[in-house]
C-alpha cells in the first residue's frame, strides 16, 4: 500500500529496486551499499539513476531486516518515525522522502541521504589517534544540533529521546549537521526537553573523548512505551531527565580555547535539570560563540 504523495516516475524508480526484499548481509544490488544499521533495521544508499537528463540525488533506504518483519513492535516504530518525519521540515532534521508499507510486513523509508554520521566520523579519528575535535569544529555541530532541537521542542513540539552521535547525519565535510532517527519521539510534557538538551551535552563529550560515555540506552525503554500506564510513564521521563554527568577524560589536555565549549557542556549536563538551558537559548548562546 503506497502511503505517501510521491511523484510517479519516483516512486516506479523506487519499486524496481524493490529494496524490501533483501535479506541481511550484502548489498542487494549495484545501485543499493549498505551504509548502517539499527535496532532490526538495516539502512542503504539508494543510487537513483538521471531522470530527463537531470542528476537525481541518492536517498537513504530504510528498512527491517528480514528476520524482523514480523516484529510488531520494529514495524510500528518504523512507521510513526515515517508519519513524524515527512511533517518535519527544517534544514537541519534529514529530509522525509517516501514511505512504503508492503502487506508482508517489509517496509521501506525513504530519506535525505548523508555523507556519514558524526559517530562514524569518531570512530575514524579515534581510531587513527587523532584526538579532540577542534572548538570551532565542535561549535559548528552544537550549532546545528541546537537549530534542531529549538525546531522540534519549540514548533514540532516533540522531543527526539535519542539524541546522540550516531544519530548526527554530515553532509559532505561538515557543511550542515542534521538530526535523523525519529522513531522513538515522544509529545512534549513540562520539562522533559531537558532530556534533550543532556544528550545534546554527551555530543559534545564525545567530539572531545572520542568515545560514547557509559549510559544507559534509555530509548530503548520507549519502544515498550505504548504499554505503560501514565504513572510508568511519567517515571521514565523523569529517568531519562535526571541523569548524571560523566567526567571529561583524565588523559586529554585541553587548552584555553575550549572553555566556551565546556561551560556549554558542564550547563547541558547539569544533575539538576531544571538549570539545563532550553533550545532556544542554546540557539542563542552558540551563535555568539
Amino acid at each position: 500500500m503506497r502511503v505517501t504523495n510521491v511523484p510517479e516516475i519516483i516512486w516506479s524508480a523506487l519499486l524496481k529496486t524493490r529494496p524490501w526484499s533483501f535479506e541481511e548481509g550484502p548489498s542487494p544490488s549495484p545501485c543499493m551499499k549498505k551504509i548502517g544499521f539499527g535496532t532490526g533495521i538495516a539502512v542503504y544508499e539508494l543510487e537513483r539513476s538521471p531522470a530527463f537528463n537531470k542528476f537525481r540525488s541518492p536517498w537513504a533506504i530504510k528498512k527491517l531486516i528480514r528476520r524482523n518483519k514480523n516484529n510488531n513492535a520494529i514495524q510500528e516504530r518504523l512507521r510513526n518515525e515515517a508519519d513524524i518525519l515527512r511533517k518535519l521540515v527544517h534544514p537541519n532534521v534529514v529530509g522525509f522522502r517516501a514511505f512504503l508499507e508492503n502487506k508482508d510486513g517489509n517496509n521501506i523509508l525513504a530519506m535525505e541521504e548523508c555523507s556519514s554520521s558524526l559517530g562514524d566520523i569518531i570512530e575514524t579519528r579515534s581510531d587513527d589517534e587523532g584526538g579532540p575535535f577542534s572548538p570551532e569544529l565542535i561549535t559548528k555541530v552544537a550549532q546545528d544540533v541546537a537549530q534542531a532541537l529549538n525546531y522540534l521542542h519549540n514548533t514540532a513540539l516533540i522531543m527526539h529521546c535519542d539524541v546522540k552521535s550516531y544519530n548526527v547525519l554530515i553532509k559532505g565535510d561538515f557543511v550542515i549537521c542534521k538530526l535523523c532517527d525519529f522513531g522513538t519521539c515522544l509529545p512534549l510534557t513540562k520539562n522533559c526537553t531537558r532530556a534533550d538538551i543532556y544528550s545534546f551535552g554527551l555530543v559534545i563529550w564525545e567530539m572531545i573523548a572520542l568515545c560514547p560515555p557509559v549510559t544507559e540506552d534509555v530509548a530503548d525503554s520507549l519502544e515498550n512505551c505504548t504499554n505503560m500506564d501514565v504513572a510508568e510513564f511519567d517515571k521514565l521521563l523523569e529517568k531519562m531527565s535526571a541523569r548524571s554527568r560523566p567526567p571529561l577524560p583524565t588523559d586529554v589536555e585541553l587548552g584555553n580555547k575550549y572553555d566556551k565549549i565546556l561551560e556549554i557542556y558542564y550547563c547541558c549536563t547539569d544533575e539538576k535539570m531544571e538549570r539545563r538551558p532550553p533550545s532556544e537559548d542554546l540557539v542563542v548562546i552558540l551563535d555568539d560563540i
